[in-house]
């Protein structure tokens, strides 16, 4: 017999539907949101819904903004480093680290045929083309450490032959298989300064 209205058990499905939320912290989660005042919930369910009307992919670089170009690529616009990253919550540790003062390119995704990621699925022509379109003079791969990064930075490098932009790959200190927003500022900076060339 199931103790939990059908109501609970979907909103307990959807916060398990989140990356890194198993079913006990979902659970957790639902029954916390229903213990808080009707207002806090309203509030809650409102802001979620308003960063879904509002928050769309840059244009330039498909970095989340609510604006027609996002803020780094207007400050920075006429820099000639941009900095590949996977998704969008990579962009967080450089910032916050100030080790990178350029741009930024955002791919949605690495290559990874047994999760069915193909090289169309990323925005890996518009990369190429704003490359060339921007002069741009480095590039740096921070993709983290994983078979499927490998593979996305191999592909880069291939569809940039005969393109003059110094190429470079953040150095080895983030550990294998981990996700680059959960890298500390010392990690991260140590990375970045020690990047190699492809």
């Amino acid at each position: 017999m199931n103790v939990e209205p059908q109501s609970l058990e979907n909103l307990i499905s959807e916060f398990a539907s989140l990356p890194g939320i198993g079913l006990k912290t979902a659970r957790r989660l639902a029954y916390h949101m229903l213990s808080r005042k009707k207002g806090d919930v309203e509030r809650f369910a409102d802001s979620l819904m308003q960063a879904a009307e509002k928050v769309h992919p840059c244009p330039r670089c498909h970095a989340f903004t609510d604006e027609d170009i996002c803020p780094t690529c207007r400050a920075r616009e006429g820099a000639k480093s941009i900095c590949v990253v996977e998704k969008n919550s990579d962009i967080l540790p450089f910032e916050r680290s100030s080790v990178h003062k350029g741009l930024y390119f955002v791919l949605g995704g690495v290559i990874s045929p047994l999760d069915g990621i193909g090289p169309e699925a990323l925005h890996l022509p518009q990369l190429v083309e704003r490359i060339k379109a921007e002069n741009i003079e480095e590039l740096v791969l921070a993709l983290g450490s994983s078979p499927e990064a490998d593979s996305t930075a191999l592909m880069i490098d291939r569809m940039l032959a005969g393109v003059n932009v110094k190429r470079t790959r953040l150095a080895r200190g983030i550990p294998m298989g981990s996700d680059l927003e959960f890298i500390d500022e010392v990690t991260m900076l140590r990375a970045f300064e020690g990047r190699v060339s492809l």
